[in-house]
């Protein structure tokens, strides 16, 4: 049976899945200079990862495989906006660069952690990072009005992303495995209490 095989269909899952099936189509549109149709997408790719998210609370229709594909499905929609904004010259190298080394960095503390059956939910503060990055790829849309504050705009959004997750790194990282050494084996069995 594939992941994928096992994924439930209910709408908050099949609403991410539909954000995943946007990105090759954001990709493109940017690529292309399609900018106000590729806001479009990418306005609704953002309202339907709010959308998916209150349906699942409201209806009580959260899974363990909508909590991990919701993420990443905004991580691959950012990521892939800042690759074709980077290709076409929108954006400079760097900000992809930093941006790359942040997910993976996350993606591989995540993994860590992971495997010490420790839980690091994302936290407020994270969830502002990525609102303040969401907003500033979207003012991104609009380069050719307001350039070249859209890169101030990112850079800043990086630099408060890169902020968030030494933040999140301290917190989930530092504290939460020292305390799990401090307590012993049994604090590692509550991997799905946040």
């Amino acid at each position: 049976m594939t992941f994928l095989s096992r994924i439930p269909l209910n709408l908050p899952n099949v609403l991410t899945l539909f954000r995943f099936a946007l990105v090759p189509l954001l990709t493109i549109l940017i690529y292309f200079d399609e900018m106000i149709f590729a806001l479009a997408v990418y306005a609704v790719a953002c309202a339907t990862d709010l959308l998916d998210g209150f349906i699942a609370r409201k209806r009580n229709l959260i899974t363990e495989e909508g909590m991990l594909l919701d993420p990443l499905a905004d991580k691959l929609m950012a990521v892939f906006a800042v690759v074709a904004f980077t290709v076409i010259g929108v954006l400079p190298w760097y900000v992809l660069a930093v941006l790359l080394l942040k997910e993976l960095l996350m993606v591989g503390g995540g993994i860590f952690l992971y495997f010490k059956n420790i839980v690091a939910p994302a936290n407020t503060f994270g969830k502002i990072a990525a609102f303040i990055l969401n907003t500033s790829i979207a003012f991104t849309f609009l380069h050719w009005y307001i350039a070249p504050w859209h890169i101030f705009f990112i850079s800043f959004a990086l630099l408060f992303m890169l902020v968030s997750l030494g933040q999140y790194t301290y917190y989930n990282m530092y504290k939460k495995l020292k305390s799990s050494k401090e307590a012993g084996p049994q604090n590692n069995t509550n991997a799905d209490e946040a």
